[in-house]
């Protein structure tokens, strides 16, 4: 637009510079004053377009000014040919060129806004035109006709160039919005694809977690069913070296000091595999209302004496800690695992901090581990400033067996122990490590919601029980079953037994004088919980006492015994024996 102006100014100054000072005709003088104030005019107008240009407009009203403007400076062209005519046939043919080459002009610079162009080129050069045809000379028809033909040729071609124009910009436009939608989707496709690639990541870690638990899994029930086994066999072998030693006192020194030797033996197999139980959640757990503070404090003591001066101990309690439901002593031996292994991984000494806290599992996490129930926690953190483990060693640190102690240093069975207890507890166990690091284990338990249950301690059986009473020992295994038997006929009860269920049920039948039913749970055909039902049934105050190598699923339940369940483990002393039957006799069921 400013161009146009320019040219329109120029343009009339030539045709006044021309007609007034050449030939004398002062009067076009006017008409250049005319148009330069018109140009102003329009010049304003297109400022005032170009300031609201960011600004929300009205098309069709300022397309309006435009045509207007255009219309104006053409009629003032037009009118001043006809009115001021020049002269000579000489000066009216330079007018015609000058008003021809403006027109042709406009075609350029209109073209695009086919109103303007129209009323610009027909108000300038159609009034000349109709002059020259009613002129009544035949030169000046002549020009007028070629004028006519001159507009509609230019006409013509601004259709042309319109059309043109407006394809291509309907192109552009038409480009632009499939670009912008194709550039949307990108984006969108950019997004899905990042998702996907998270989602796939989640799952991969979702189906290593799920291979890693299953192989856990069955890791647990091969190591649980060795413990059974193991534990009747080390039932018989420690109960009879507990007889030997005490029929030693009568024979040689050298006998005490070889049953001692094979005791301790037996009691080392004993601890392992309680820590294999403990791996495969086949443990019976005495969860009660715990306190985590009141625990840690309690065991850092221990800890303070146990891991030696090197090893700084640092506790940070939460002052208001959620209640837990677990086992105590349990909780405890996780907590002395931890932190021996932390003392195995400062060799040269370094700090352990232990720290208590509340916390929420949400939905998030729960996605990073289906296994984990979204609720309250009660996080204890169990911290070392130790030598740390690679991705590696994280990816085994709960297997059992696995350690990387020097052989003969280790078990490999703290962290499993600690991994058991945790998932039968209904807890979750993390573990985060790097190399030179230190390494810091995570253990979340549920928050306990209600009232509070404060469980007493067992009672104490006295030193002295009473013999005046009949016990029914039902175990499959002789070894086992010929031990407890022999143990407690020396404790001075009268004992009857049994290989079986249906034996037993025929020997209370006969002798309504018994009064405990000493059963393991695993027994063939019946097992020792039905047993036990089927002889209240048929003996109302008979008193029931269990023994296992493992918890079963008859008297234990989400891996807690069931109320009122009494259970002796496997394996155990007479002494041991001597105490539970006379809880056992003392309290009733």
């Amino acid at each position: 637009m400013p161009m146009v102006l320019a040219v329109n100014v120029v343009n009339s100054g030539l045709v006044a510079l021309v007609l007034a000072s050449h030939l004398q005709q002062t009067r076009w003088w006017f008409f250049f004053a005319s148009v330069v104030a018109l140009t102003a005019v329009r010049a304003v107008g297109w400022g005032c377009y170009r300031s609201y240009r960011k600004a929300p407009r009205n098309t069709t009203f300022w397309a309006i000014l435009a045509a207007a403007g255009s219309a104006l400076s053409g009629l003032l062209w037009g009118a001043s040919s006809t009115l001021l005519p020049p002269e000579n046939f000489v000066e009216q043919t330079f007018l015609a060129f000058v008003i021809g080459g403006m027109c042709a002009g406009a075609l350029f610079s209109l073209s695009y806004y086919l109103p303007a162009f129209i009323a610009y080129t027909y108000l300038s050069a159609l009034p000349l035109a109709a002059g020259f045809l009613l002129s009544g000379q035949t030169l000046y028809a002549v020009m007028g006709c070629m004028a006519v033909v001159f507009v509609a040729a230019i006409t013509f071609a601004a259709l042309q160039f319109n059309r043109a124009f407006v394809s291509g910009l309907r192109l552009n436009l038409d480009l632009s919005k499939r670009t912008e939608e194709l550039t949307k989707r990108t984006e969108e496709l950019v997004v899905v694809n990042t998702r996907l690639q998270a989602e796939i990541t989640q799952r991969e870690a979702a189906e290593s977690r799920l291979h890693q638990a299953q192989k856990m899994e069955a890791v647990g029930q091969l190591t649980g069913g060795i413990a059974h086994d193991f534990n009747n066999l080390l039932t018989a072998v420690l109960g009879n070296i507990e007889l030997i030693e005490q029929d030693s006192e009568r024979n040689s020194e050298r006998i005490r000091r070889l049953a001692g030797a094979a005791r301790h033996a037996a009691e080392r197999g004993a601890t392992l595999t309680t820590r294999l139980l403990a791996f495969s959640r086949r443990q019976a757990l005495r969860p009660q209302y715990t306190d985590v503070n009141q625990l840690v404090n309690a065991t850092s003591d221990l800890l303070r004496s146990t891991l030696g001066e090197r090893i700084t101990i640092e506790t940070v309690l939460d002052s208001g800690l959620w209640s837990v439901f677990v086992d105590p002593s349990q909780l405890e031996n996780a907590v002395i695992n931890l932190a021996l292994n932390a003392r195995d991984a400062m060799p040269d000494g370094g700090k352990l901090t232990i720290r208590t806290g509340n916390a929420y599992l949400g939905e998030e996490y729960k996605a990073a581990h289906p296994e984990v129930d979204v609720g309250d926690y009660v996080m204890l953190d169990v911290t070392d400033t130790g030598a740390g483990m690679s991705a590696e060693v994280m990816g085994h640190a709960f297997e059992p067996f696995f350690t990387t102690k020097p052989i003969g240093e280790g078990t490999g069975l703290g962290l499993s122990q600690v991994y058991g207890f945790v998932g039968q507890s209904k807890g979750q166990i993390a573990l985060e490590s790097e190399p030179g690091a230190g390494t810091s284990v995570k253990i979340y338990l549920p928050r306990l919601v209600g009232v509070k249950e404060v469980a007493g301690g067992a009672p104490v059986a006295p030193d002295s029980p009473p013999t005046q009473a009949t016990i029914l020992v039902v175990e499959d295994d002789c070894d086992v079953r010929e031990y407890i038997v022999e143990a407690l006929t020396q404790l001075g009860y009268s004992v009857l037994e049994a290989g079986e269920a249906s034996t037993a049920l025929s020997v209370i039948d006969r002798h309504p004088e018994v009064d405990i039913l000493l059963t393991d749970v695993g027994l063939p055909g019946i097992n020792g919980r039905q047993l036990a039902d089927e002889a209240r049934r048929r003996h109302a105050g008979i008193k029931v006492l269990f023994i296992s190598g493992y918890a079963k699923d008859s008297i234990v339940h989400g891996g807690v015994l069931d109320p009122g369940v009494e259970l002796l483990s496997k394996p155990f002393t007479m002494n041991n024996l001597a105490r539970k039957v006379a809880q056992v006799l003392q309290h009733p069921q």
